[in-house]
């Protein structure tokens, strides 16, 4: 029997996963880009309700139904967002101008907000809206 030897040259390459690569005497001197800050979700919903809403008063869209289509959504999901304009003028200009969040789960989110878009006196929304900035603080405060 004849035995064959070969050498190969193999590259292991990991797909989708960090390298490891060694540790290098310079590589304390140069730190990691930070990931950028996100806008929140909420904010992004609030822009396009108002978005869907021109495009109804416009013309564009003739109805809910083909934004929704449009949007690649469900019918109650469309009406879900468009609800946010709804809102009192001033509760829309705050969400649109939530500071971009770096990490983390955002503690302003949509389910909180639906309940607000249900109250039809802008007073009452204002209320309920100063109590989630309020539980908020307490929640931050907590934190540090």
């Amino acid at each position: 029997m004849i035995t064959v030897k070969r050498k190969l040259n193999v590259q292991i390459v990991a797909r989708g996963r960090k390298t490891i690569r060694p540790h290098d005497a310079n590589s304390d001197n140069v730190s990691k880009p930070k990931p950028p800050a996100r806008i929140p979700r909420i904010a992004r919903l609030m822009a396009l309700a108002i978005h869907y809403q021109e495009m109804l008063r416009t013309g564009e869209a003739t109805d809910m139904i083909e934004l929704s289509r449009r949007a690649k959504v469900s019918q109650p999901r469309m009406s879900q967002i468009m609800a946010l304009n709804l809102l009192a003028p001033d509760i829309q200009t705050a969400l649109l101008d939530l500071p971009p969040q770096s990490k983390g789960k955002p503690f302003l989110h949509e389910k909180r907000i639906r309940p607000i878009t249900a109250m039809l006196e802008w007073t009452e929304q204002r209320v309920a809206w100063q109590q989630i900035l309020v539980a908020k603080k307490a929640v931050s405060a907590r934190k540090d």
